[in-house]
């Protein structure tokens, strides 16, 4: 195997990261429903692009007076991902400290649905459809195993799609005497 190309570079880099979040529960309605806010904000701060981003999200949960155990979702919110080393890297190996925080709105809607199946054991299925709009994203190359970033801010994106799950518990039931 011959070397056909090197690319080497040095970097002497500082930064200061901060983060943090508060979040509560709120429960919402009477007896007879049963509906719940969960209601938060995450801050980021990066001294390296001196980009101070704050994060609001938000899901509603109701689980509905029926005979069934069923729990409906919906939830919003802004995600904010402050680039890693790697993602300052241009393919020439030179550093883009300008580089901005890769930035999601997104919104999803689920259904989580818990019953008792064989013997008494306990299922649930979970259900959700969600869509994200992507901006300030940062491009990248995959080769086998190596991940090559653009080391630029210089994409859109959207991602959309359905995730589904099955959960049992096949350990066995305990009954309270």
């Amino acid at each position: 195997m011959q070397l056909f190309k090197v690319l080497n570079s040095t970097a002497d880099l500082s930064i200061q990261k901060f983060s943090g979040y508060i979040q509560d529960n709120i429960r919402l309605g009477d007896s007879t429903q049963d509906i719940s806010l969960q209601a938060g904000v995450r801050y980021n701060y990066n001294s390296l692009n001196k980009e101070f981003l704050v994060s609001p999200r938000a899901q509603l949960s109701w689980k509905p007076n029926w005979k069934k155990d069923v729990v409906l979702k919906l939830a919003t919110g802004i995600y904010n991902q402050p680039p890693f080393y790697r993602e300052l890297r241009r393919y020439d190996a030179t550093l883009n400290t300008q580089v901005k925080a890769q930035k999601s709105y997104q919104v999803v809607a689920g259904v989580d649905y818990s019953f008792k199946g064989m013997r008494e054991r306990p299922f649930r299925i979970t259900a959700e459809a969600y869509y994200k709009s992507l901006k300030d994203v940062i491009p990248s190359d995959i080769d086998n195993v190596k991940i090559r970033y653009a080391g630029n801010n210089n994409a859109k994106a959207y991602a959309t799609g359905i995730e589904a799950r099955f959960l049992a518990s096949w350990l066995k039931m305990q009954k309270a005497g």
